[in-house]
């Protein structure tokens, strides 16, 4: 008796609602729905609330921004990033006629747009362009507010690709300074920023400085997000590879497998993730002369980045001479030479 007094309270609850409080319910829905990890039915929200919001014309174009912006998120946290861009794009279309080029909401769509396609393994020029105009904006209105963080962040990652470590050393380091005054010493925004100061290290070779700060992010995302979270996994992987360049191969391959086994779980369709931590495991037991297992992870982290990538990147073309290696360890010598072919011609369009 109580459930179905609810449900008729319910019902004429919503019908009371004007449609712009219908759609402005559900994607507070949406929110609550998606911080608890649930991706699949935020989105269900979110799409009903857009159908509103569309139907209710160009008045409401900065809602239906605001909507379609967390619907990118939930999508991209699903592991769909190239239908999530597409998504995200829309909603940054909208933002700045709505809202113009210098709000804060559009400057945090710009961001969300240029995370997704660096995660989509394509060439960081697509990411640099919407970065390097966020920034300029950024410096002049936001200076100390977690969006310029999350640029910063963004172009020193790119740097980072571009084989340009000590160049993004000092965006990372005022990128965690930015996140730790905005968000607290253990904010999630705060373990993005020790990732990102941490992946430059690495990248420059300094393990003992990467590995702390590394750790420092994991500790705090599993605080916030759990032990099984997928920026969790990633960065046990990421850990490994520290571990392997130290000579601690056990350890190295410990933390390696346990990232793709969590990864593979808790995010099956994470291809950007699971091609990083398959590669790092193939690199590890090719060291280690397991060439047969080897080969087998690079092999599946180069068919996932090639999924994903829009039209290849370095990190395939990583992967890719690799696997060469691989292959020719196993006297497989034309399938080695194929695949070098192929990473050459993919670094030379870069």
């Amino acid at each position: 008796m109580n459930g179905l007094l609810i449900a008729m309270l319910t019902a004429i609850t919503a019908a009371a609602q004007t449609p712009a409080e219908t759609a402005q319910s559900l994607n507070t829905q949406g929110n609550q729905v998606a911080e608890s990890g649930n991706n699949r039915e935020a989105e269900r929200l979110y799409r009903e609330a857009i159908e509103i919001w569309r139907s209710l014309g160009p008045a409401f174009e900065a809602h239906t921004a605001g909507t379609l912006l967390n619907l990118g998120v939930s999508m991209s946290g699903e592991g769909h990033r190239a239908a999530a861009a597409k998504v995200l794009e829309e909603a940054l279309a909208l933002h700045r006629r709505a809202l113009g080029t210098k709000h804060l909401r559009t400057i945090a769509n710009m961001n969300l747009v240029a995370s997704t396609y660096l995660m989509m393994g394509d060439d960081p020029q697509r990411a640099e362009v919407l970065y390097q105009e966020a920034l300029p904006i950024e410096r002049e209105l936001y200076a100390r507010d977690i969006q310029t963080a999350r640029t910063l962040e963004g172009l020193s990652y790119s740097l980072v690709r571009r084989r340009q470590a000590r160049e993004a050393l000092p965006l990372a380091e005022e990128a965690l300074a930015i996140a730790i005054s905005s968000d607290g010493e253990n904010g999630l925004d705060t373990a993005l920023a020790y990732t990102s100061v941490a992946e430059v290290h690495r990248a420059l070779g300094s393990g003992e400085r990467a590995l702390p700060l590394y750790r420092q992010a994991r500790f705090l995302y599993e605080k916030g997000l759990g032990p099984d979270h997928p920026r969790v996994t990633s960065i046990l992987s990421q850990e490994g590879l520290i571990l392997m360049q130290e000579g601690k191969f056990a350890l190295a391959e410990q933390s390696m497998t346990t990232a793709v086994k969590s990864l593979k779980k808790a995010c099956p369709d994470c291809l950007w993730e699971l091609a990083v931590a398959q590669n790092n495991l193939g690199l590890l037991l090719s060291q280690r002369k397991r060439y047969r297992e080897a080969d087998e992870a690079l092999t599946a982290a180069v068919e996932m980045r090639e999924k994903f990538a829009v039209s290849g990147g370095p990190e395939l073309a990583d992967s890719l001479q690799s696997l060469a290696f691989v292959r020719q360890k196993e006297r497989l010598f034309d399938d080695a030479a194929r695949l070098n072919e192929r990473a050459q011609t993919i670094r030379s369009y870069r």
